[in-house]
């Protein structure tokens, strides 16, 4: 189900409603939709369809972006115009494509977490895992873990991961001293190894669970969360960090960056990403996925509740992406993956019924967020550890833009622009 504050929202207009919103005539929309700029969705018993109203503000405001550059700056701030050039990390019809390297290949080539990690950060793919140093935790590191699994840590993950990368950096040393030293790629895997560590508090245990020596991200991983090491299990978390390692600028990457462009430290970066990521519209986006999977799905209620919000003029959480009108390929391979599984649960088996139904019913198609909650389901993991894998391979990526940032030197201070409130009601 949708999150309660986007109860009143419509996500879908109608053909009617669209063209007003766009002033434009049947044909011209159709021609938008032919074009990929507009997803539209076929509704259950009836013949037109519903047009996603994000889209159509998107296309709008492109039109008006030909006024001025005040029009085009609002347009590329929601999946819009390119705002500034990386290159990190290009979006094609096949994913992500890290410096060169597709990750659908990457994670098909049985390349390392590790490895991927150090090819966005440094341009080079080692084809042998690289051995990152584990280091022992220190005595504030250990109390303030403590207090995190007293406080049920496992409901605010993401804050909790924040306040553990600022705790890292303030060990570090003054602001200053951190940026004037550098070592940023030794404080990165630090980092991501204590997050991995912090993974515990949605698993099993409930608690922090430090990696240990020799151990990889993913073994540390499957250990934290307290899940069965199996070959399946560890092949999943590793397609699953390497397809989220990046992917443009969310949020998260853009609230990194901006930090950056600053003068901010690594870790303030990175906490500022995590927290960007905690809102209802992205990293917890996975718990609207959930909710509307609820437990135990058949394929027909699934349908049920799908075509439900599709009356009501709500998208279906886990469908469309904006950047893959063709699919997103994330999802398809994780999904795959998935199905592929030996001994696949009936839940697992409803969920692919669902899936293509939706796909020839409506023409909606998977996105990366409902691919993570069943593989994570599949896995046996609670709900909201997927949220935790994906920032944990989100990391890496925000690691390499910050620094891109810090390398173009340039502050990043959008204009705001100023607009009368409106008057209130008598």
């Amino acid at each position: 189900m949708d999150h309660p504050d986007k109860a009143l929202r419509r996500d879908y207009a109608s053909a009617a409603e669209a063209m007003k919103i766009l002033n434009v005539r049947q044909q011209t929309l159709y021609a938008y939709v032919s074009r990929g700029w507009i997803r539209s969705v076929a509704q259950q018993g009836q013949k037109g369809k519903l047009y996603l109203r994000d889209d159509l503000t998107r296309v709008g405001m492109r039109s008006l972006a030909r006024s001025g550059h005040g029009a085009v700056a609002a347009s590329a701030m929601n999946w819009g115009e390119p705002i500034f050039p990386t290159s990190i990390t290009e979006i094609t019809e096949q994913g992500p494509r890290y410096r060169g390297h597709l990750a659908a290949d990457l994670v098909r080539s049985g390349a390392s977490f590790e490895s991927v990690a150090e090819l966005l950060w440094t341009g080079e793919l080692h084809e042998k895992t690289p051995a990152w140093p584990v280091r022992k935790p220190s005595a504030e590191l250990i109390t303030l873990t403590a207090t995190l699994t007293s406080l049920q840590a496992q409901g605010n993950v993401l804050e909790s991961f924040a306040l553990v990368v600022l705790l890292l950096g303030m060990r570090r040393g003054p602001v200053a001293e951190r940026l004037s030293q550098g070592k940023t790629l030794p404080a990165a895997r630090e980092i991501m190894q204590t997050v991995v560590a912090c993974c515990g508090f949605v698993g099993l245990a409930q608690t922090w669970r430090p990696m240990q020596r020799g151990e990889s991200v993913v073994e540390g991983l499957m250990h934290a969360l307290a899940m069965p090491v199996t070959t399946e299990n560890r092949e999943a978390l590793r397609a699953v960090l390497i397809l989220m390692a990046d992917h443009e600028l969310p949020p998260g990457t853009l609230s990194a960056r901006v930090v950056a462009s600053a003068g901010g430290t690594l870790h303030s970066c990175l906490a500022s990403a995590l927290c960007a990521t905690s809102g209802v519209d992205v990293g917890r986006m996975y718990e609207r996925v959930e909710d509307f999977l609820g437990q135990t799905p058949t394929r027909a209620v699934l349908v049920k509740r799908a075509h439900k919000l599709h009356a009501q003029g709500q998208s279906v959480p886990g469908f469309d992406h904006p950047l893959y009108p063709k699919g997103d390929p994330r999802a398809a391979q994780l999904l795959q993956m998935v199905f592929a599984r030996q001994n696949p649960s009936r839940e697992l088996r409803a969920i692919s019924r669902f899936i293509d139904e939706m796909r020839t019913s409506a023409g909606l198609l998977p996105r990366q967020e409902l691919a993570l909650v069943v593989t994570a389901r599949a896995m046996g993991l609670p709900r909201q550890a997927t949220a935790a894998l994906f920032v944990l391979g989100r990391l890496a990526g925000w690691v390499a833009h910050v620094q891109e940032q810090r390398a173009d030197g340039t502050l990043l201070r959008p204009r705001a622009k100023f607009v009368k409130p409106a008057q209130p009601t008598p």
